[in-house]
């Protein structure tokens, strides 16, 4: 895996989502209303992940990252001496002994999967290991959430408990035809602001049309597809809709 590596994960941890509170209380609804087990795809560093396991829910997840991996182990051996419930997969080749009451990925993370190919096997599979009755949750970006100006260099900086600072450097483009969203993304570790590491990375997302989604979810064996703007339920989705949440059940045994 190209992307997500040391430098980048260190970012991601110390960078303030600007929905983060907003995200968790409704994802921490959805595990309270789950009655069984959960699972996080694409679990990163454990933004959602160790706050379930906090509270005592029975949740696991994966990602594709060893480096979001070991930063989410860090975390968990903080509050906890059992060893961290994740694993290594991609989403399109994970397997488990379990099937799930809840499955759901966040942050847009599911448009990380650019190839249509792994994108139809990964709604399968998914698709395959949600119990009946269980819901599965998708939250996507959509082509009206195109950062713009494309083309143009952007930066940020975040602090390090220690003083010193990691900064990102990023440039984006997007190609309308082929629908990804892509930048090129440079990190620095800075000390007394002078460079000591430095990490280069492409990323890649694919955002999706307004009703694209929902056809693919049909095809894979999804029902009861509900969709609305990111976090409000009562707030239908429109094609302006830049962060779309998909809600969906998986068709009965």
């Amino acid at each position: 895996m190209k992307t997500y590596q040391k430098l980048c994960t260190e970012f991601y941890d110390l960078e303030q989502h600007p929905h983060g509170e907003q995200a968790l209380a409704f994802y921490m609804e959805q595990a309270r209303k789950a009655d069984g087990p959960i699972l996080e795809p694409m679990c990163g560093s454990g933004r959602f992940l160790i706050p379930m396991l906090k509270a005592g829910f029975d949740v696991e997840g994966f990602d594709a990252s060893p480096f979001m991996l070991d930063s989410l182990r860090k975390k968990y051996a903080q509050i906890s001496s059992n060893v961290a419930p994740v694993s290594q997969q991609f989403v399109q080749d994970f397997t488990s002994e379990r099937r799930y009451q809840l499955i759901f990925i966040p942050y847009g993370s599911f448009g990380l999967i650019t190839n249509y190919e792994d994108i139809k096997k990964s709604l399968l599979v998914l698709q395959h290991y949600l119990l009946p009755g269980g819901k599965c949750f998708f939250e996507i970006e959509t082509v009206a959430s195109v950062l713009q100006p494309c083309g143009v260099w952007r930066r940020g900086v975040n602090s390090r408990s220690d003083g010193s600072k990691i900064a990102l450097s990023f440039i984006t483009s997007y190609d309308q035809q082929t629908q990804l969203f892509q930048s090129f993304s440079r990190y620095e570790l800075l000390e007394h602001d002078i460079v000591q590491e430095t990490e280069e990375e492409t990323f890649q997302q694919y955002l999706y049309r307004f009703d694209e989604l929902d056809e693919l979810l049909r095809d894979s064996g999804f029902m009861h597809i509900k969709k609305y703007s990111a976090f409000e339920p009562t707030q239908a989705a429109t094609p302006l809709t830049p962060i779309v949440v998909y809600e969906c059940e998986a068709v009965c045994d």
